[in-house]
């Protein structure tokens, strides 16, 4: 569907299959009455959870949706995103969805009540102007601390940036593996220099330190705010 997942393993794990993303375990959706499932490549073999296979019991009529294009509803997928994954991961996931239009706003009451009450919160929190799911993922685990957070305000001198902090610390994300070209790199430069030497300061955060070295981010952060 083209929308935002989080990695399935941390940096320097081997993973599964190799010859796969890190993000590419297969999440099968099943009927909750069928009681034995067959492995797609070997019929007489059952179909089990493994490290690479994740699998999801569902109403009937969300199989049967799914007959044509095997990929179930996003309403259903979303639902199941904050089933398996920690909240933020799974609002990452949600942010996306409404960001690419296949979910709206007013999808979201029916998505919190299909869940536990203690997720509802977290649904609530859900922004779809997320470029990066690593953009969610800062704004909210720095929401739950008390911080004001700011989605992509427009700074005069500076631009638009990802986000902002108690309305003075720039934080932007690399939401990319890889780096950025050249050119790219530079004119971020050019924006840190701008607004060093006005009342903002910046600090920049690789997708890798969002999603796996979060207690240095947050450290990092707060000492920026209380130099």
């Amino acid at each position: 569907m083209g929308l935002w997942t989080p990695p399935d393993l941390p940096p320097g794990r081997v993973p599964v299959r190799p010859h796969r993303p890190e993000h590419d375990r297969l999440h099968v959706a099943f009927r909750r009455t069928t009681t034995r499932l067959h492995d797609p490549d070997d019929g007489a073999l059952p179909l089990r959870p493994s490290p690479a296979i994740v699998l999801h019991r569902a109403d009937p009529d969300v199989v049967e949706a799914a007959t044509a294009s095997c990929i179930a509803p996003a309403l259903t997928v979303v639902e199941h995103a904050f089933r398996s994954l920690p909240p933020e991961r799974a609002l990452a996931v949600l942010d996306s969805a409404l960001h690419h239009r296949f979910l709206r706003a007013a999808d979201l009451p029916a998505l919190a009540a299909r869940l536990p009450a203690r997720l509802r919160g977290v649904v609530a929190a859900a922004d779809g102007r997320a470029d990066s799911g690593i953009e969610t993922i800062a704004r909210h685990l720095l929401g739950l601390i008390g911080l004001r957070v700011t989605v992509h305000p427009f700074i005069p001198g500076i631009g638009e940036v990802d986000l902002l902090v108690e309305g003075r610390l720039v934080v932007e994300l690399d939401g990319k593996e890889w780096h950025d070209p050249e050119d790219a790199f530079e004119r971020d430069r050019r924006r840190d220099l701008v607004a060093a030497s006005t009342r903002y300061r910046t600090l920049r955060f690789t997708w890798r330190q969002v999603l796996f070295e979060w207690p240095a981010v947050e450290a990092a952060v707060l000492a920026a705010l209380a130099a």
